[in-house]
């Protein structure tokens, strides 16, 4: 490996040492990096690594990727685009600045890194804070220390992996904001949070009316009388098979309607392959 000028700038949060002295700076091979097993940042668009190859292509690697020693070569803490985007161009070598860190650091600083540049979406971050406090069994305020946020907003972000899969799949997209997140925790249960996903969907609902029906759908369901327990517990098993609304409503001769809702064309698609196959 040969030793090479520091390139570029951006790196003083990661490497507080930096000082008077310039980091040392290293083409190390490509097949001797291995992933972050602590990234947070899941999710990669194929799109923006081709741009940053071309970048890269044009002009080098600007910014050298921060890695970690480990026993089977060298652990990625800072910049996996890059090393993706050099990947793609079929390079053997990359710039890298190798640091001295312990595993709790390694999580921290690939946090860090993602947070500052605003590149973990809202799942990631609340999944990188539980990570943290799992892993090395910090409180919620010493995470907030660690990452530079109040104690508050990282409640807020764990809080949101109580959310069902899809709306959290939703969340990563960019199809739903972190204010509708929050109206949708507001609601009693999974097949409510279900429901008023659909409703935003279909109505096209911004934050501000989701949590206004949210709150008169909490109002209406305390103010209903009691049902039949064995209808109550039938309304619920349906709910939970179809994730949609199910209403029961009878005579005392024991007729009745059952009512399934649907709030899209594709609602309703949904629930016509599930009835199909029932």
């Amino acid at each position: 490996m040969t030793t090479r000028k520091a390139l570029g700038k951006g790196l003083g949060a990661l490497l507080p040492d930096q000082g008077k002295m310039l980091p040392r700076v290293m083409d190390v091979p490509l097949n001797q990096i291995v992933r972050n097993r602590y990234q947070p940042r899941l999710n990669f668009d194929a799109e923006s690594i081709k741009e940053l190859a071309a970048s890269i292509k044009e002009n080098g690697v600007i910014q050298p990727v921060l890695l970690h020693k480990v026993e089977e070569g060298y652990e990625l803490i800072a910049g996996e685009r890059r090393y993706r985007a050099a990947k793609l161009l079929g390079m053997s070598a990359v710039p890298a600045i190798v640091k001295s860190i312990q595993r709790v650091e390694a999580l921290e600083l690939a946090i860090i890194e993602n947070i500052q540049r605003e590149d973990l979406n809202p799942v990631e971050q609340a999944k990188a804070f539980k990570m943290l406090m799992d892993e090395f069994s910090l409180t919620q305020e010493q995470v907030a220390k660690k990452v530079g946020k109040e104690r508050s907003t990282v409640a807020n972000f764990l809080r949101l992996l109580k959310l069902p899969e899809e709306i959290q799949r939703d969340l990563e997209s960019g199809r739903l904001t972190m204010g509708h997140a929050r109206a949708l925790l507001a609601c009693p249960s999974e097949i409510a949070m279900m429901e008023m996903r659909s409703r935003i969907f279909s109505l096209g609902l911004n934050v501000r009316d989701a949590e206004a029906q949210t709150r008169k759908k909490i109002r209406s369901s305390r103010e209903k009388t009691p049902k039949n327990p064995f209808i109550r517990d039938t309304e619920e098993s349906l709910q939970k098979r179809l994730s949609t609304k199910v209403v029961i409503s009878g005579d005392k001769k024991g007729r009745g309607v059952i009512a399934v809702s649907y709030y899209s064309p594709e609602d309703l698609e949904r629930l016509l392959e599930i009835f199909g196959r029932l």
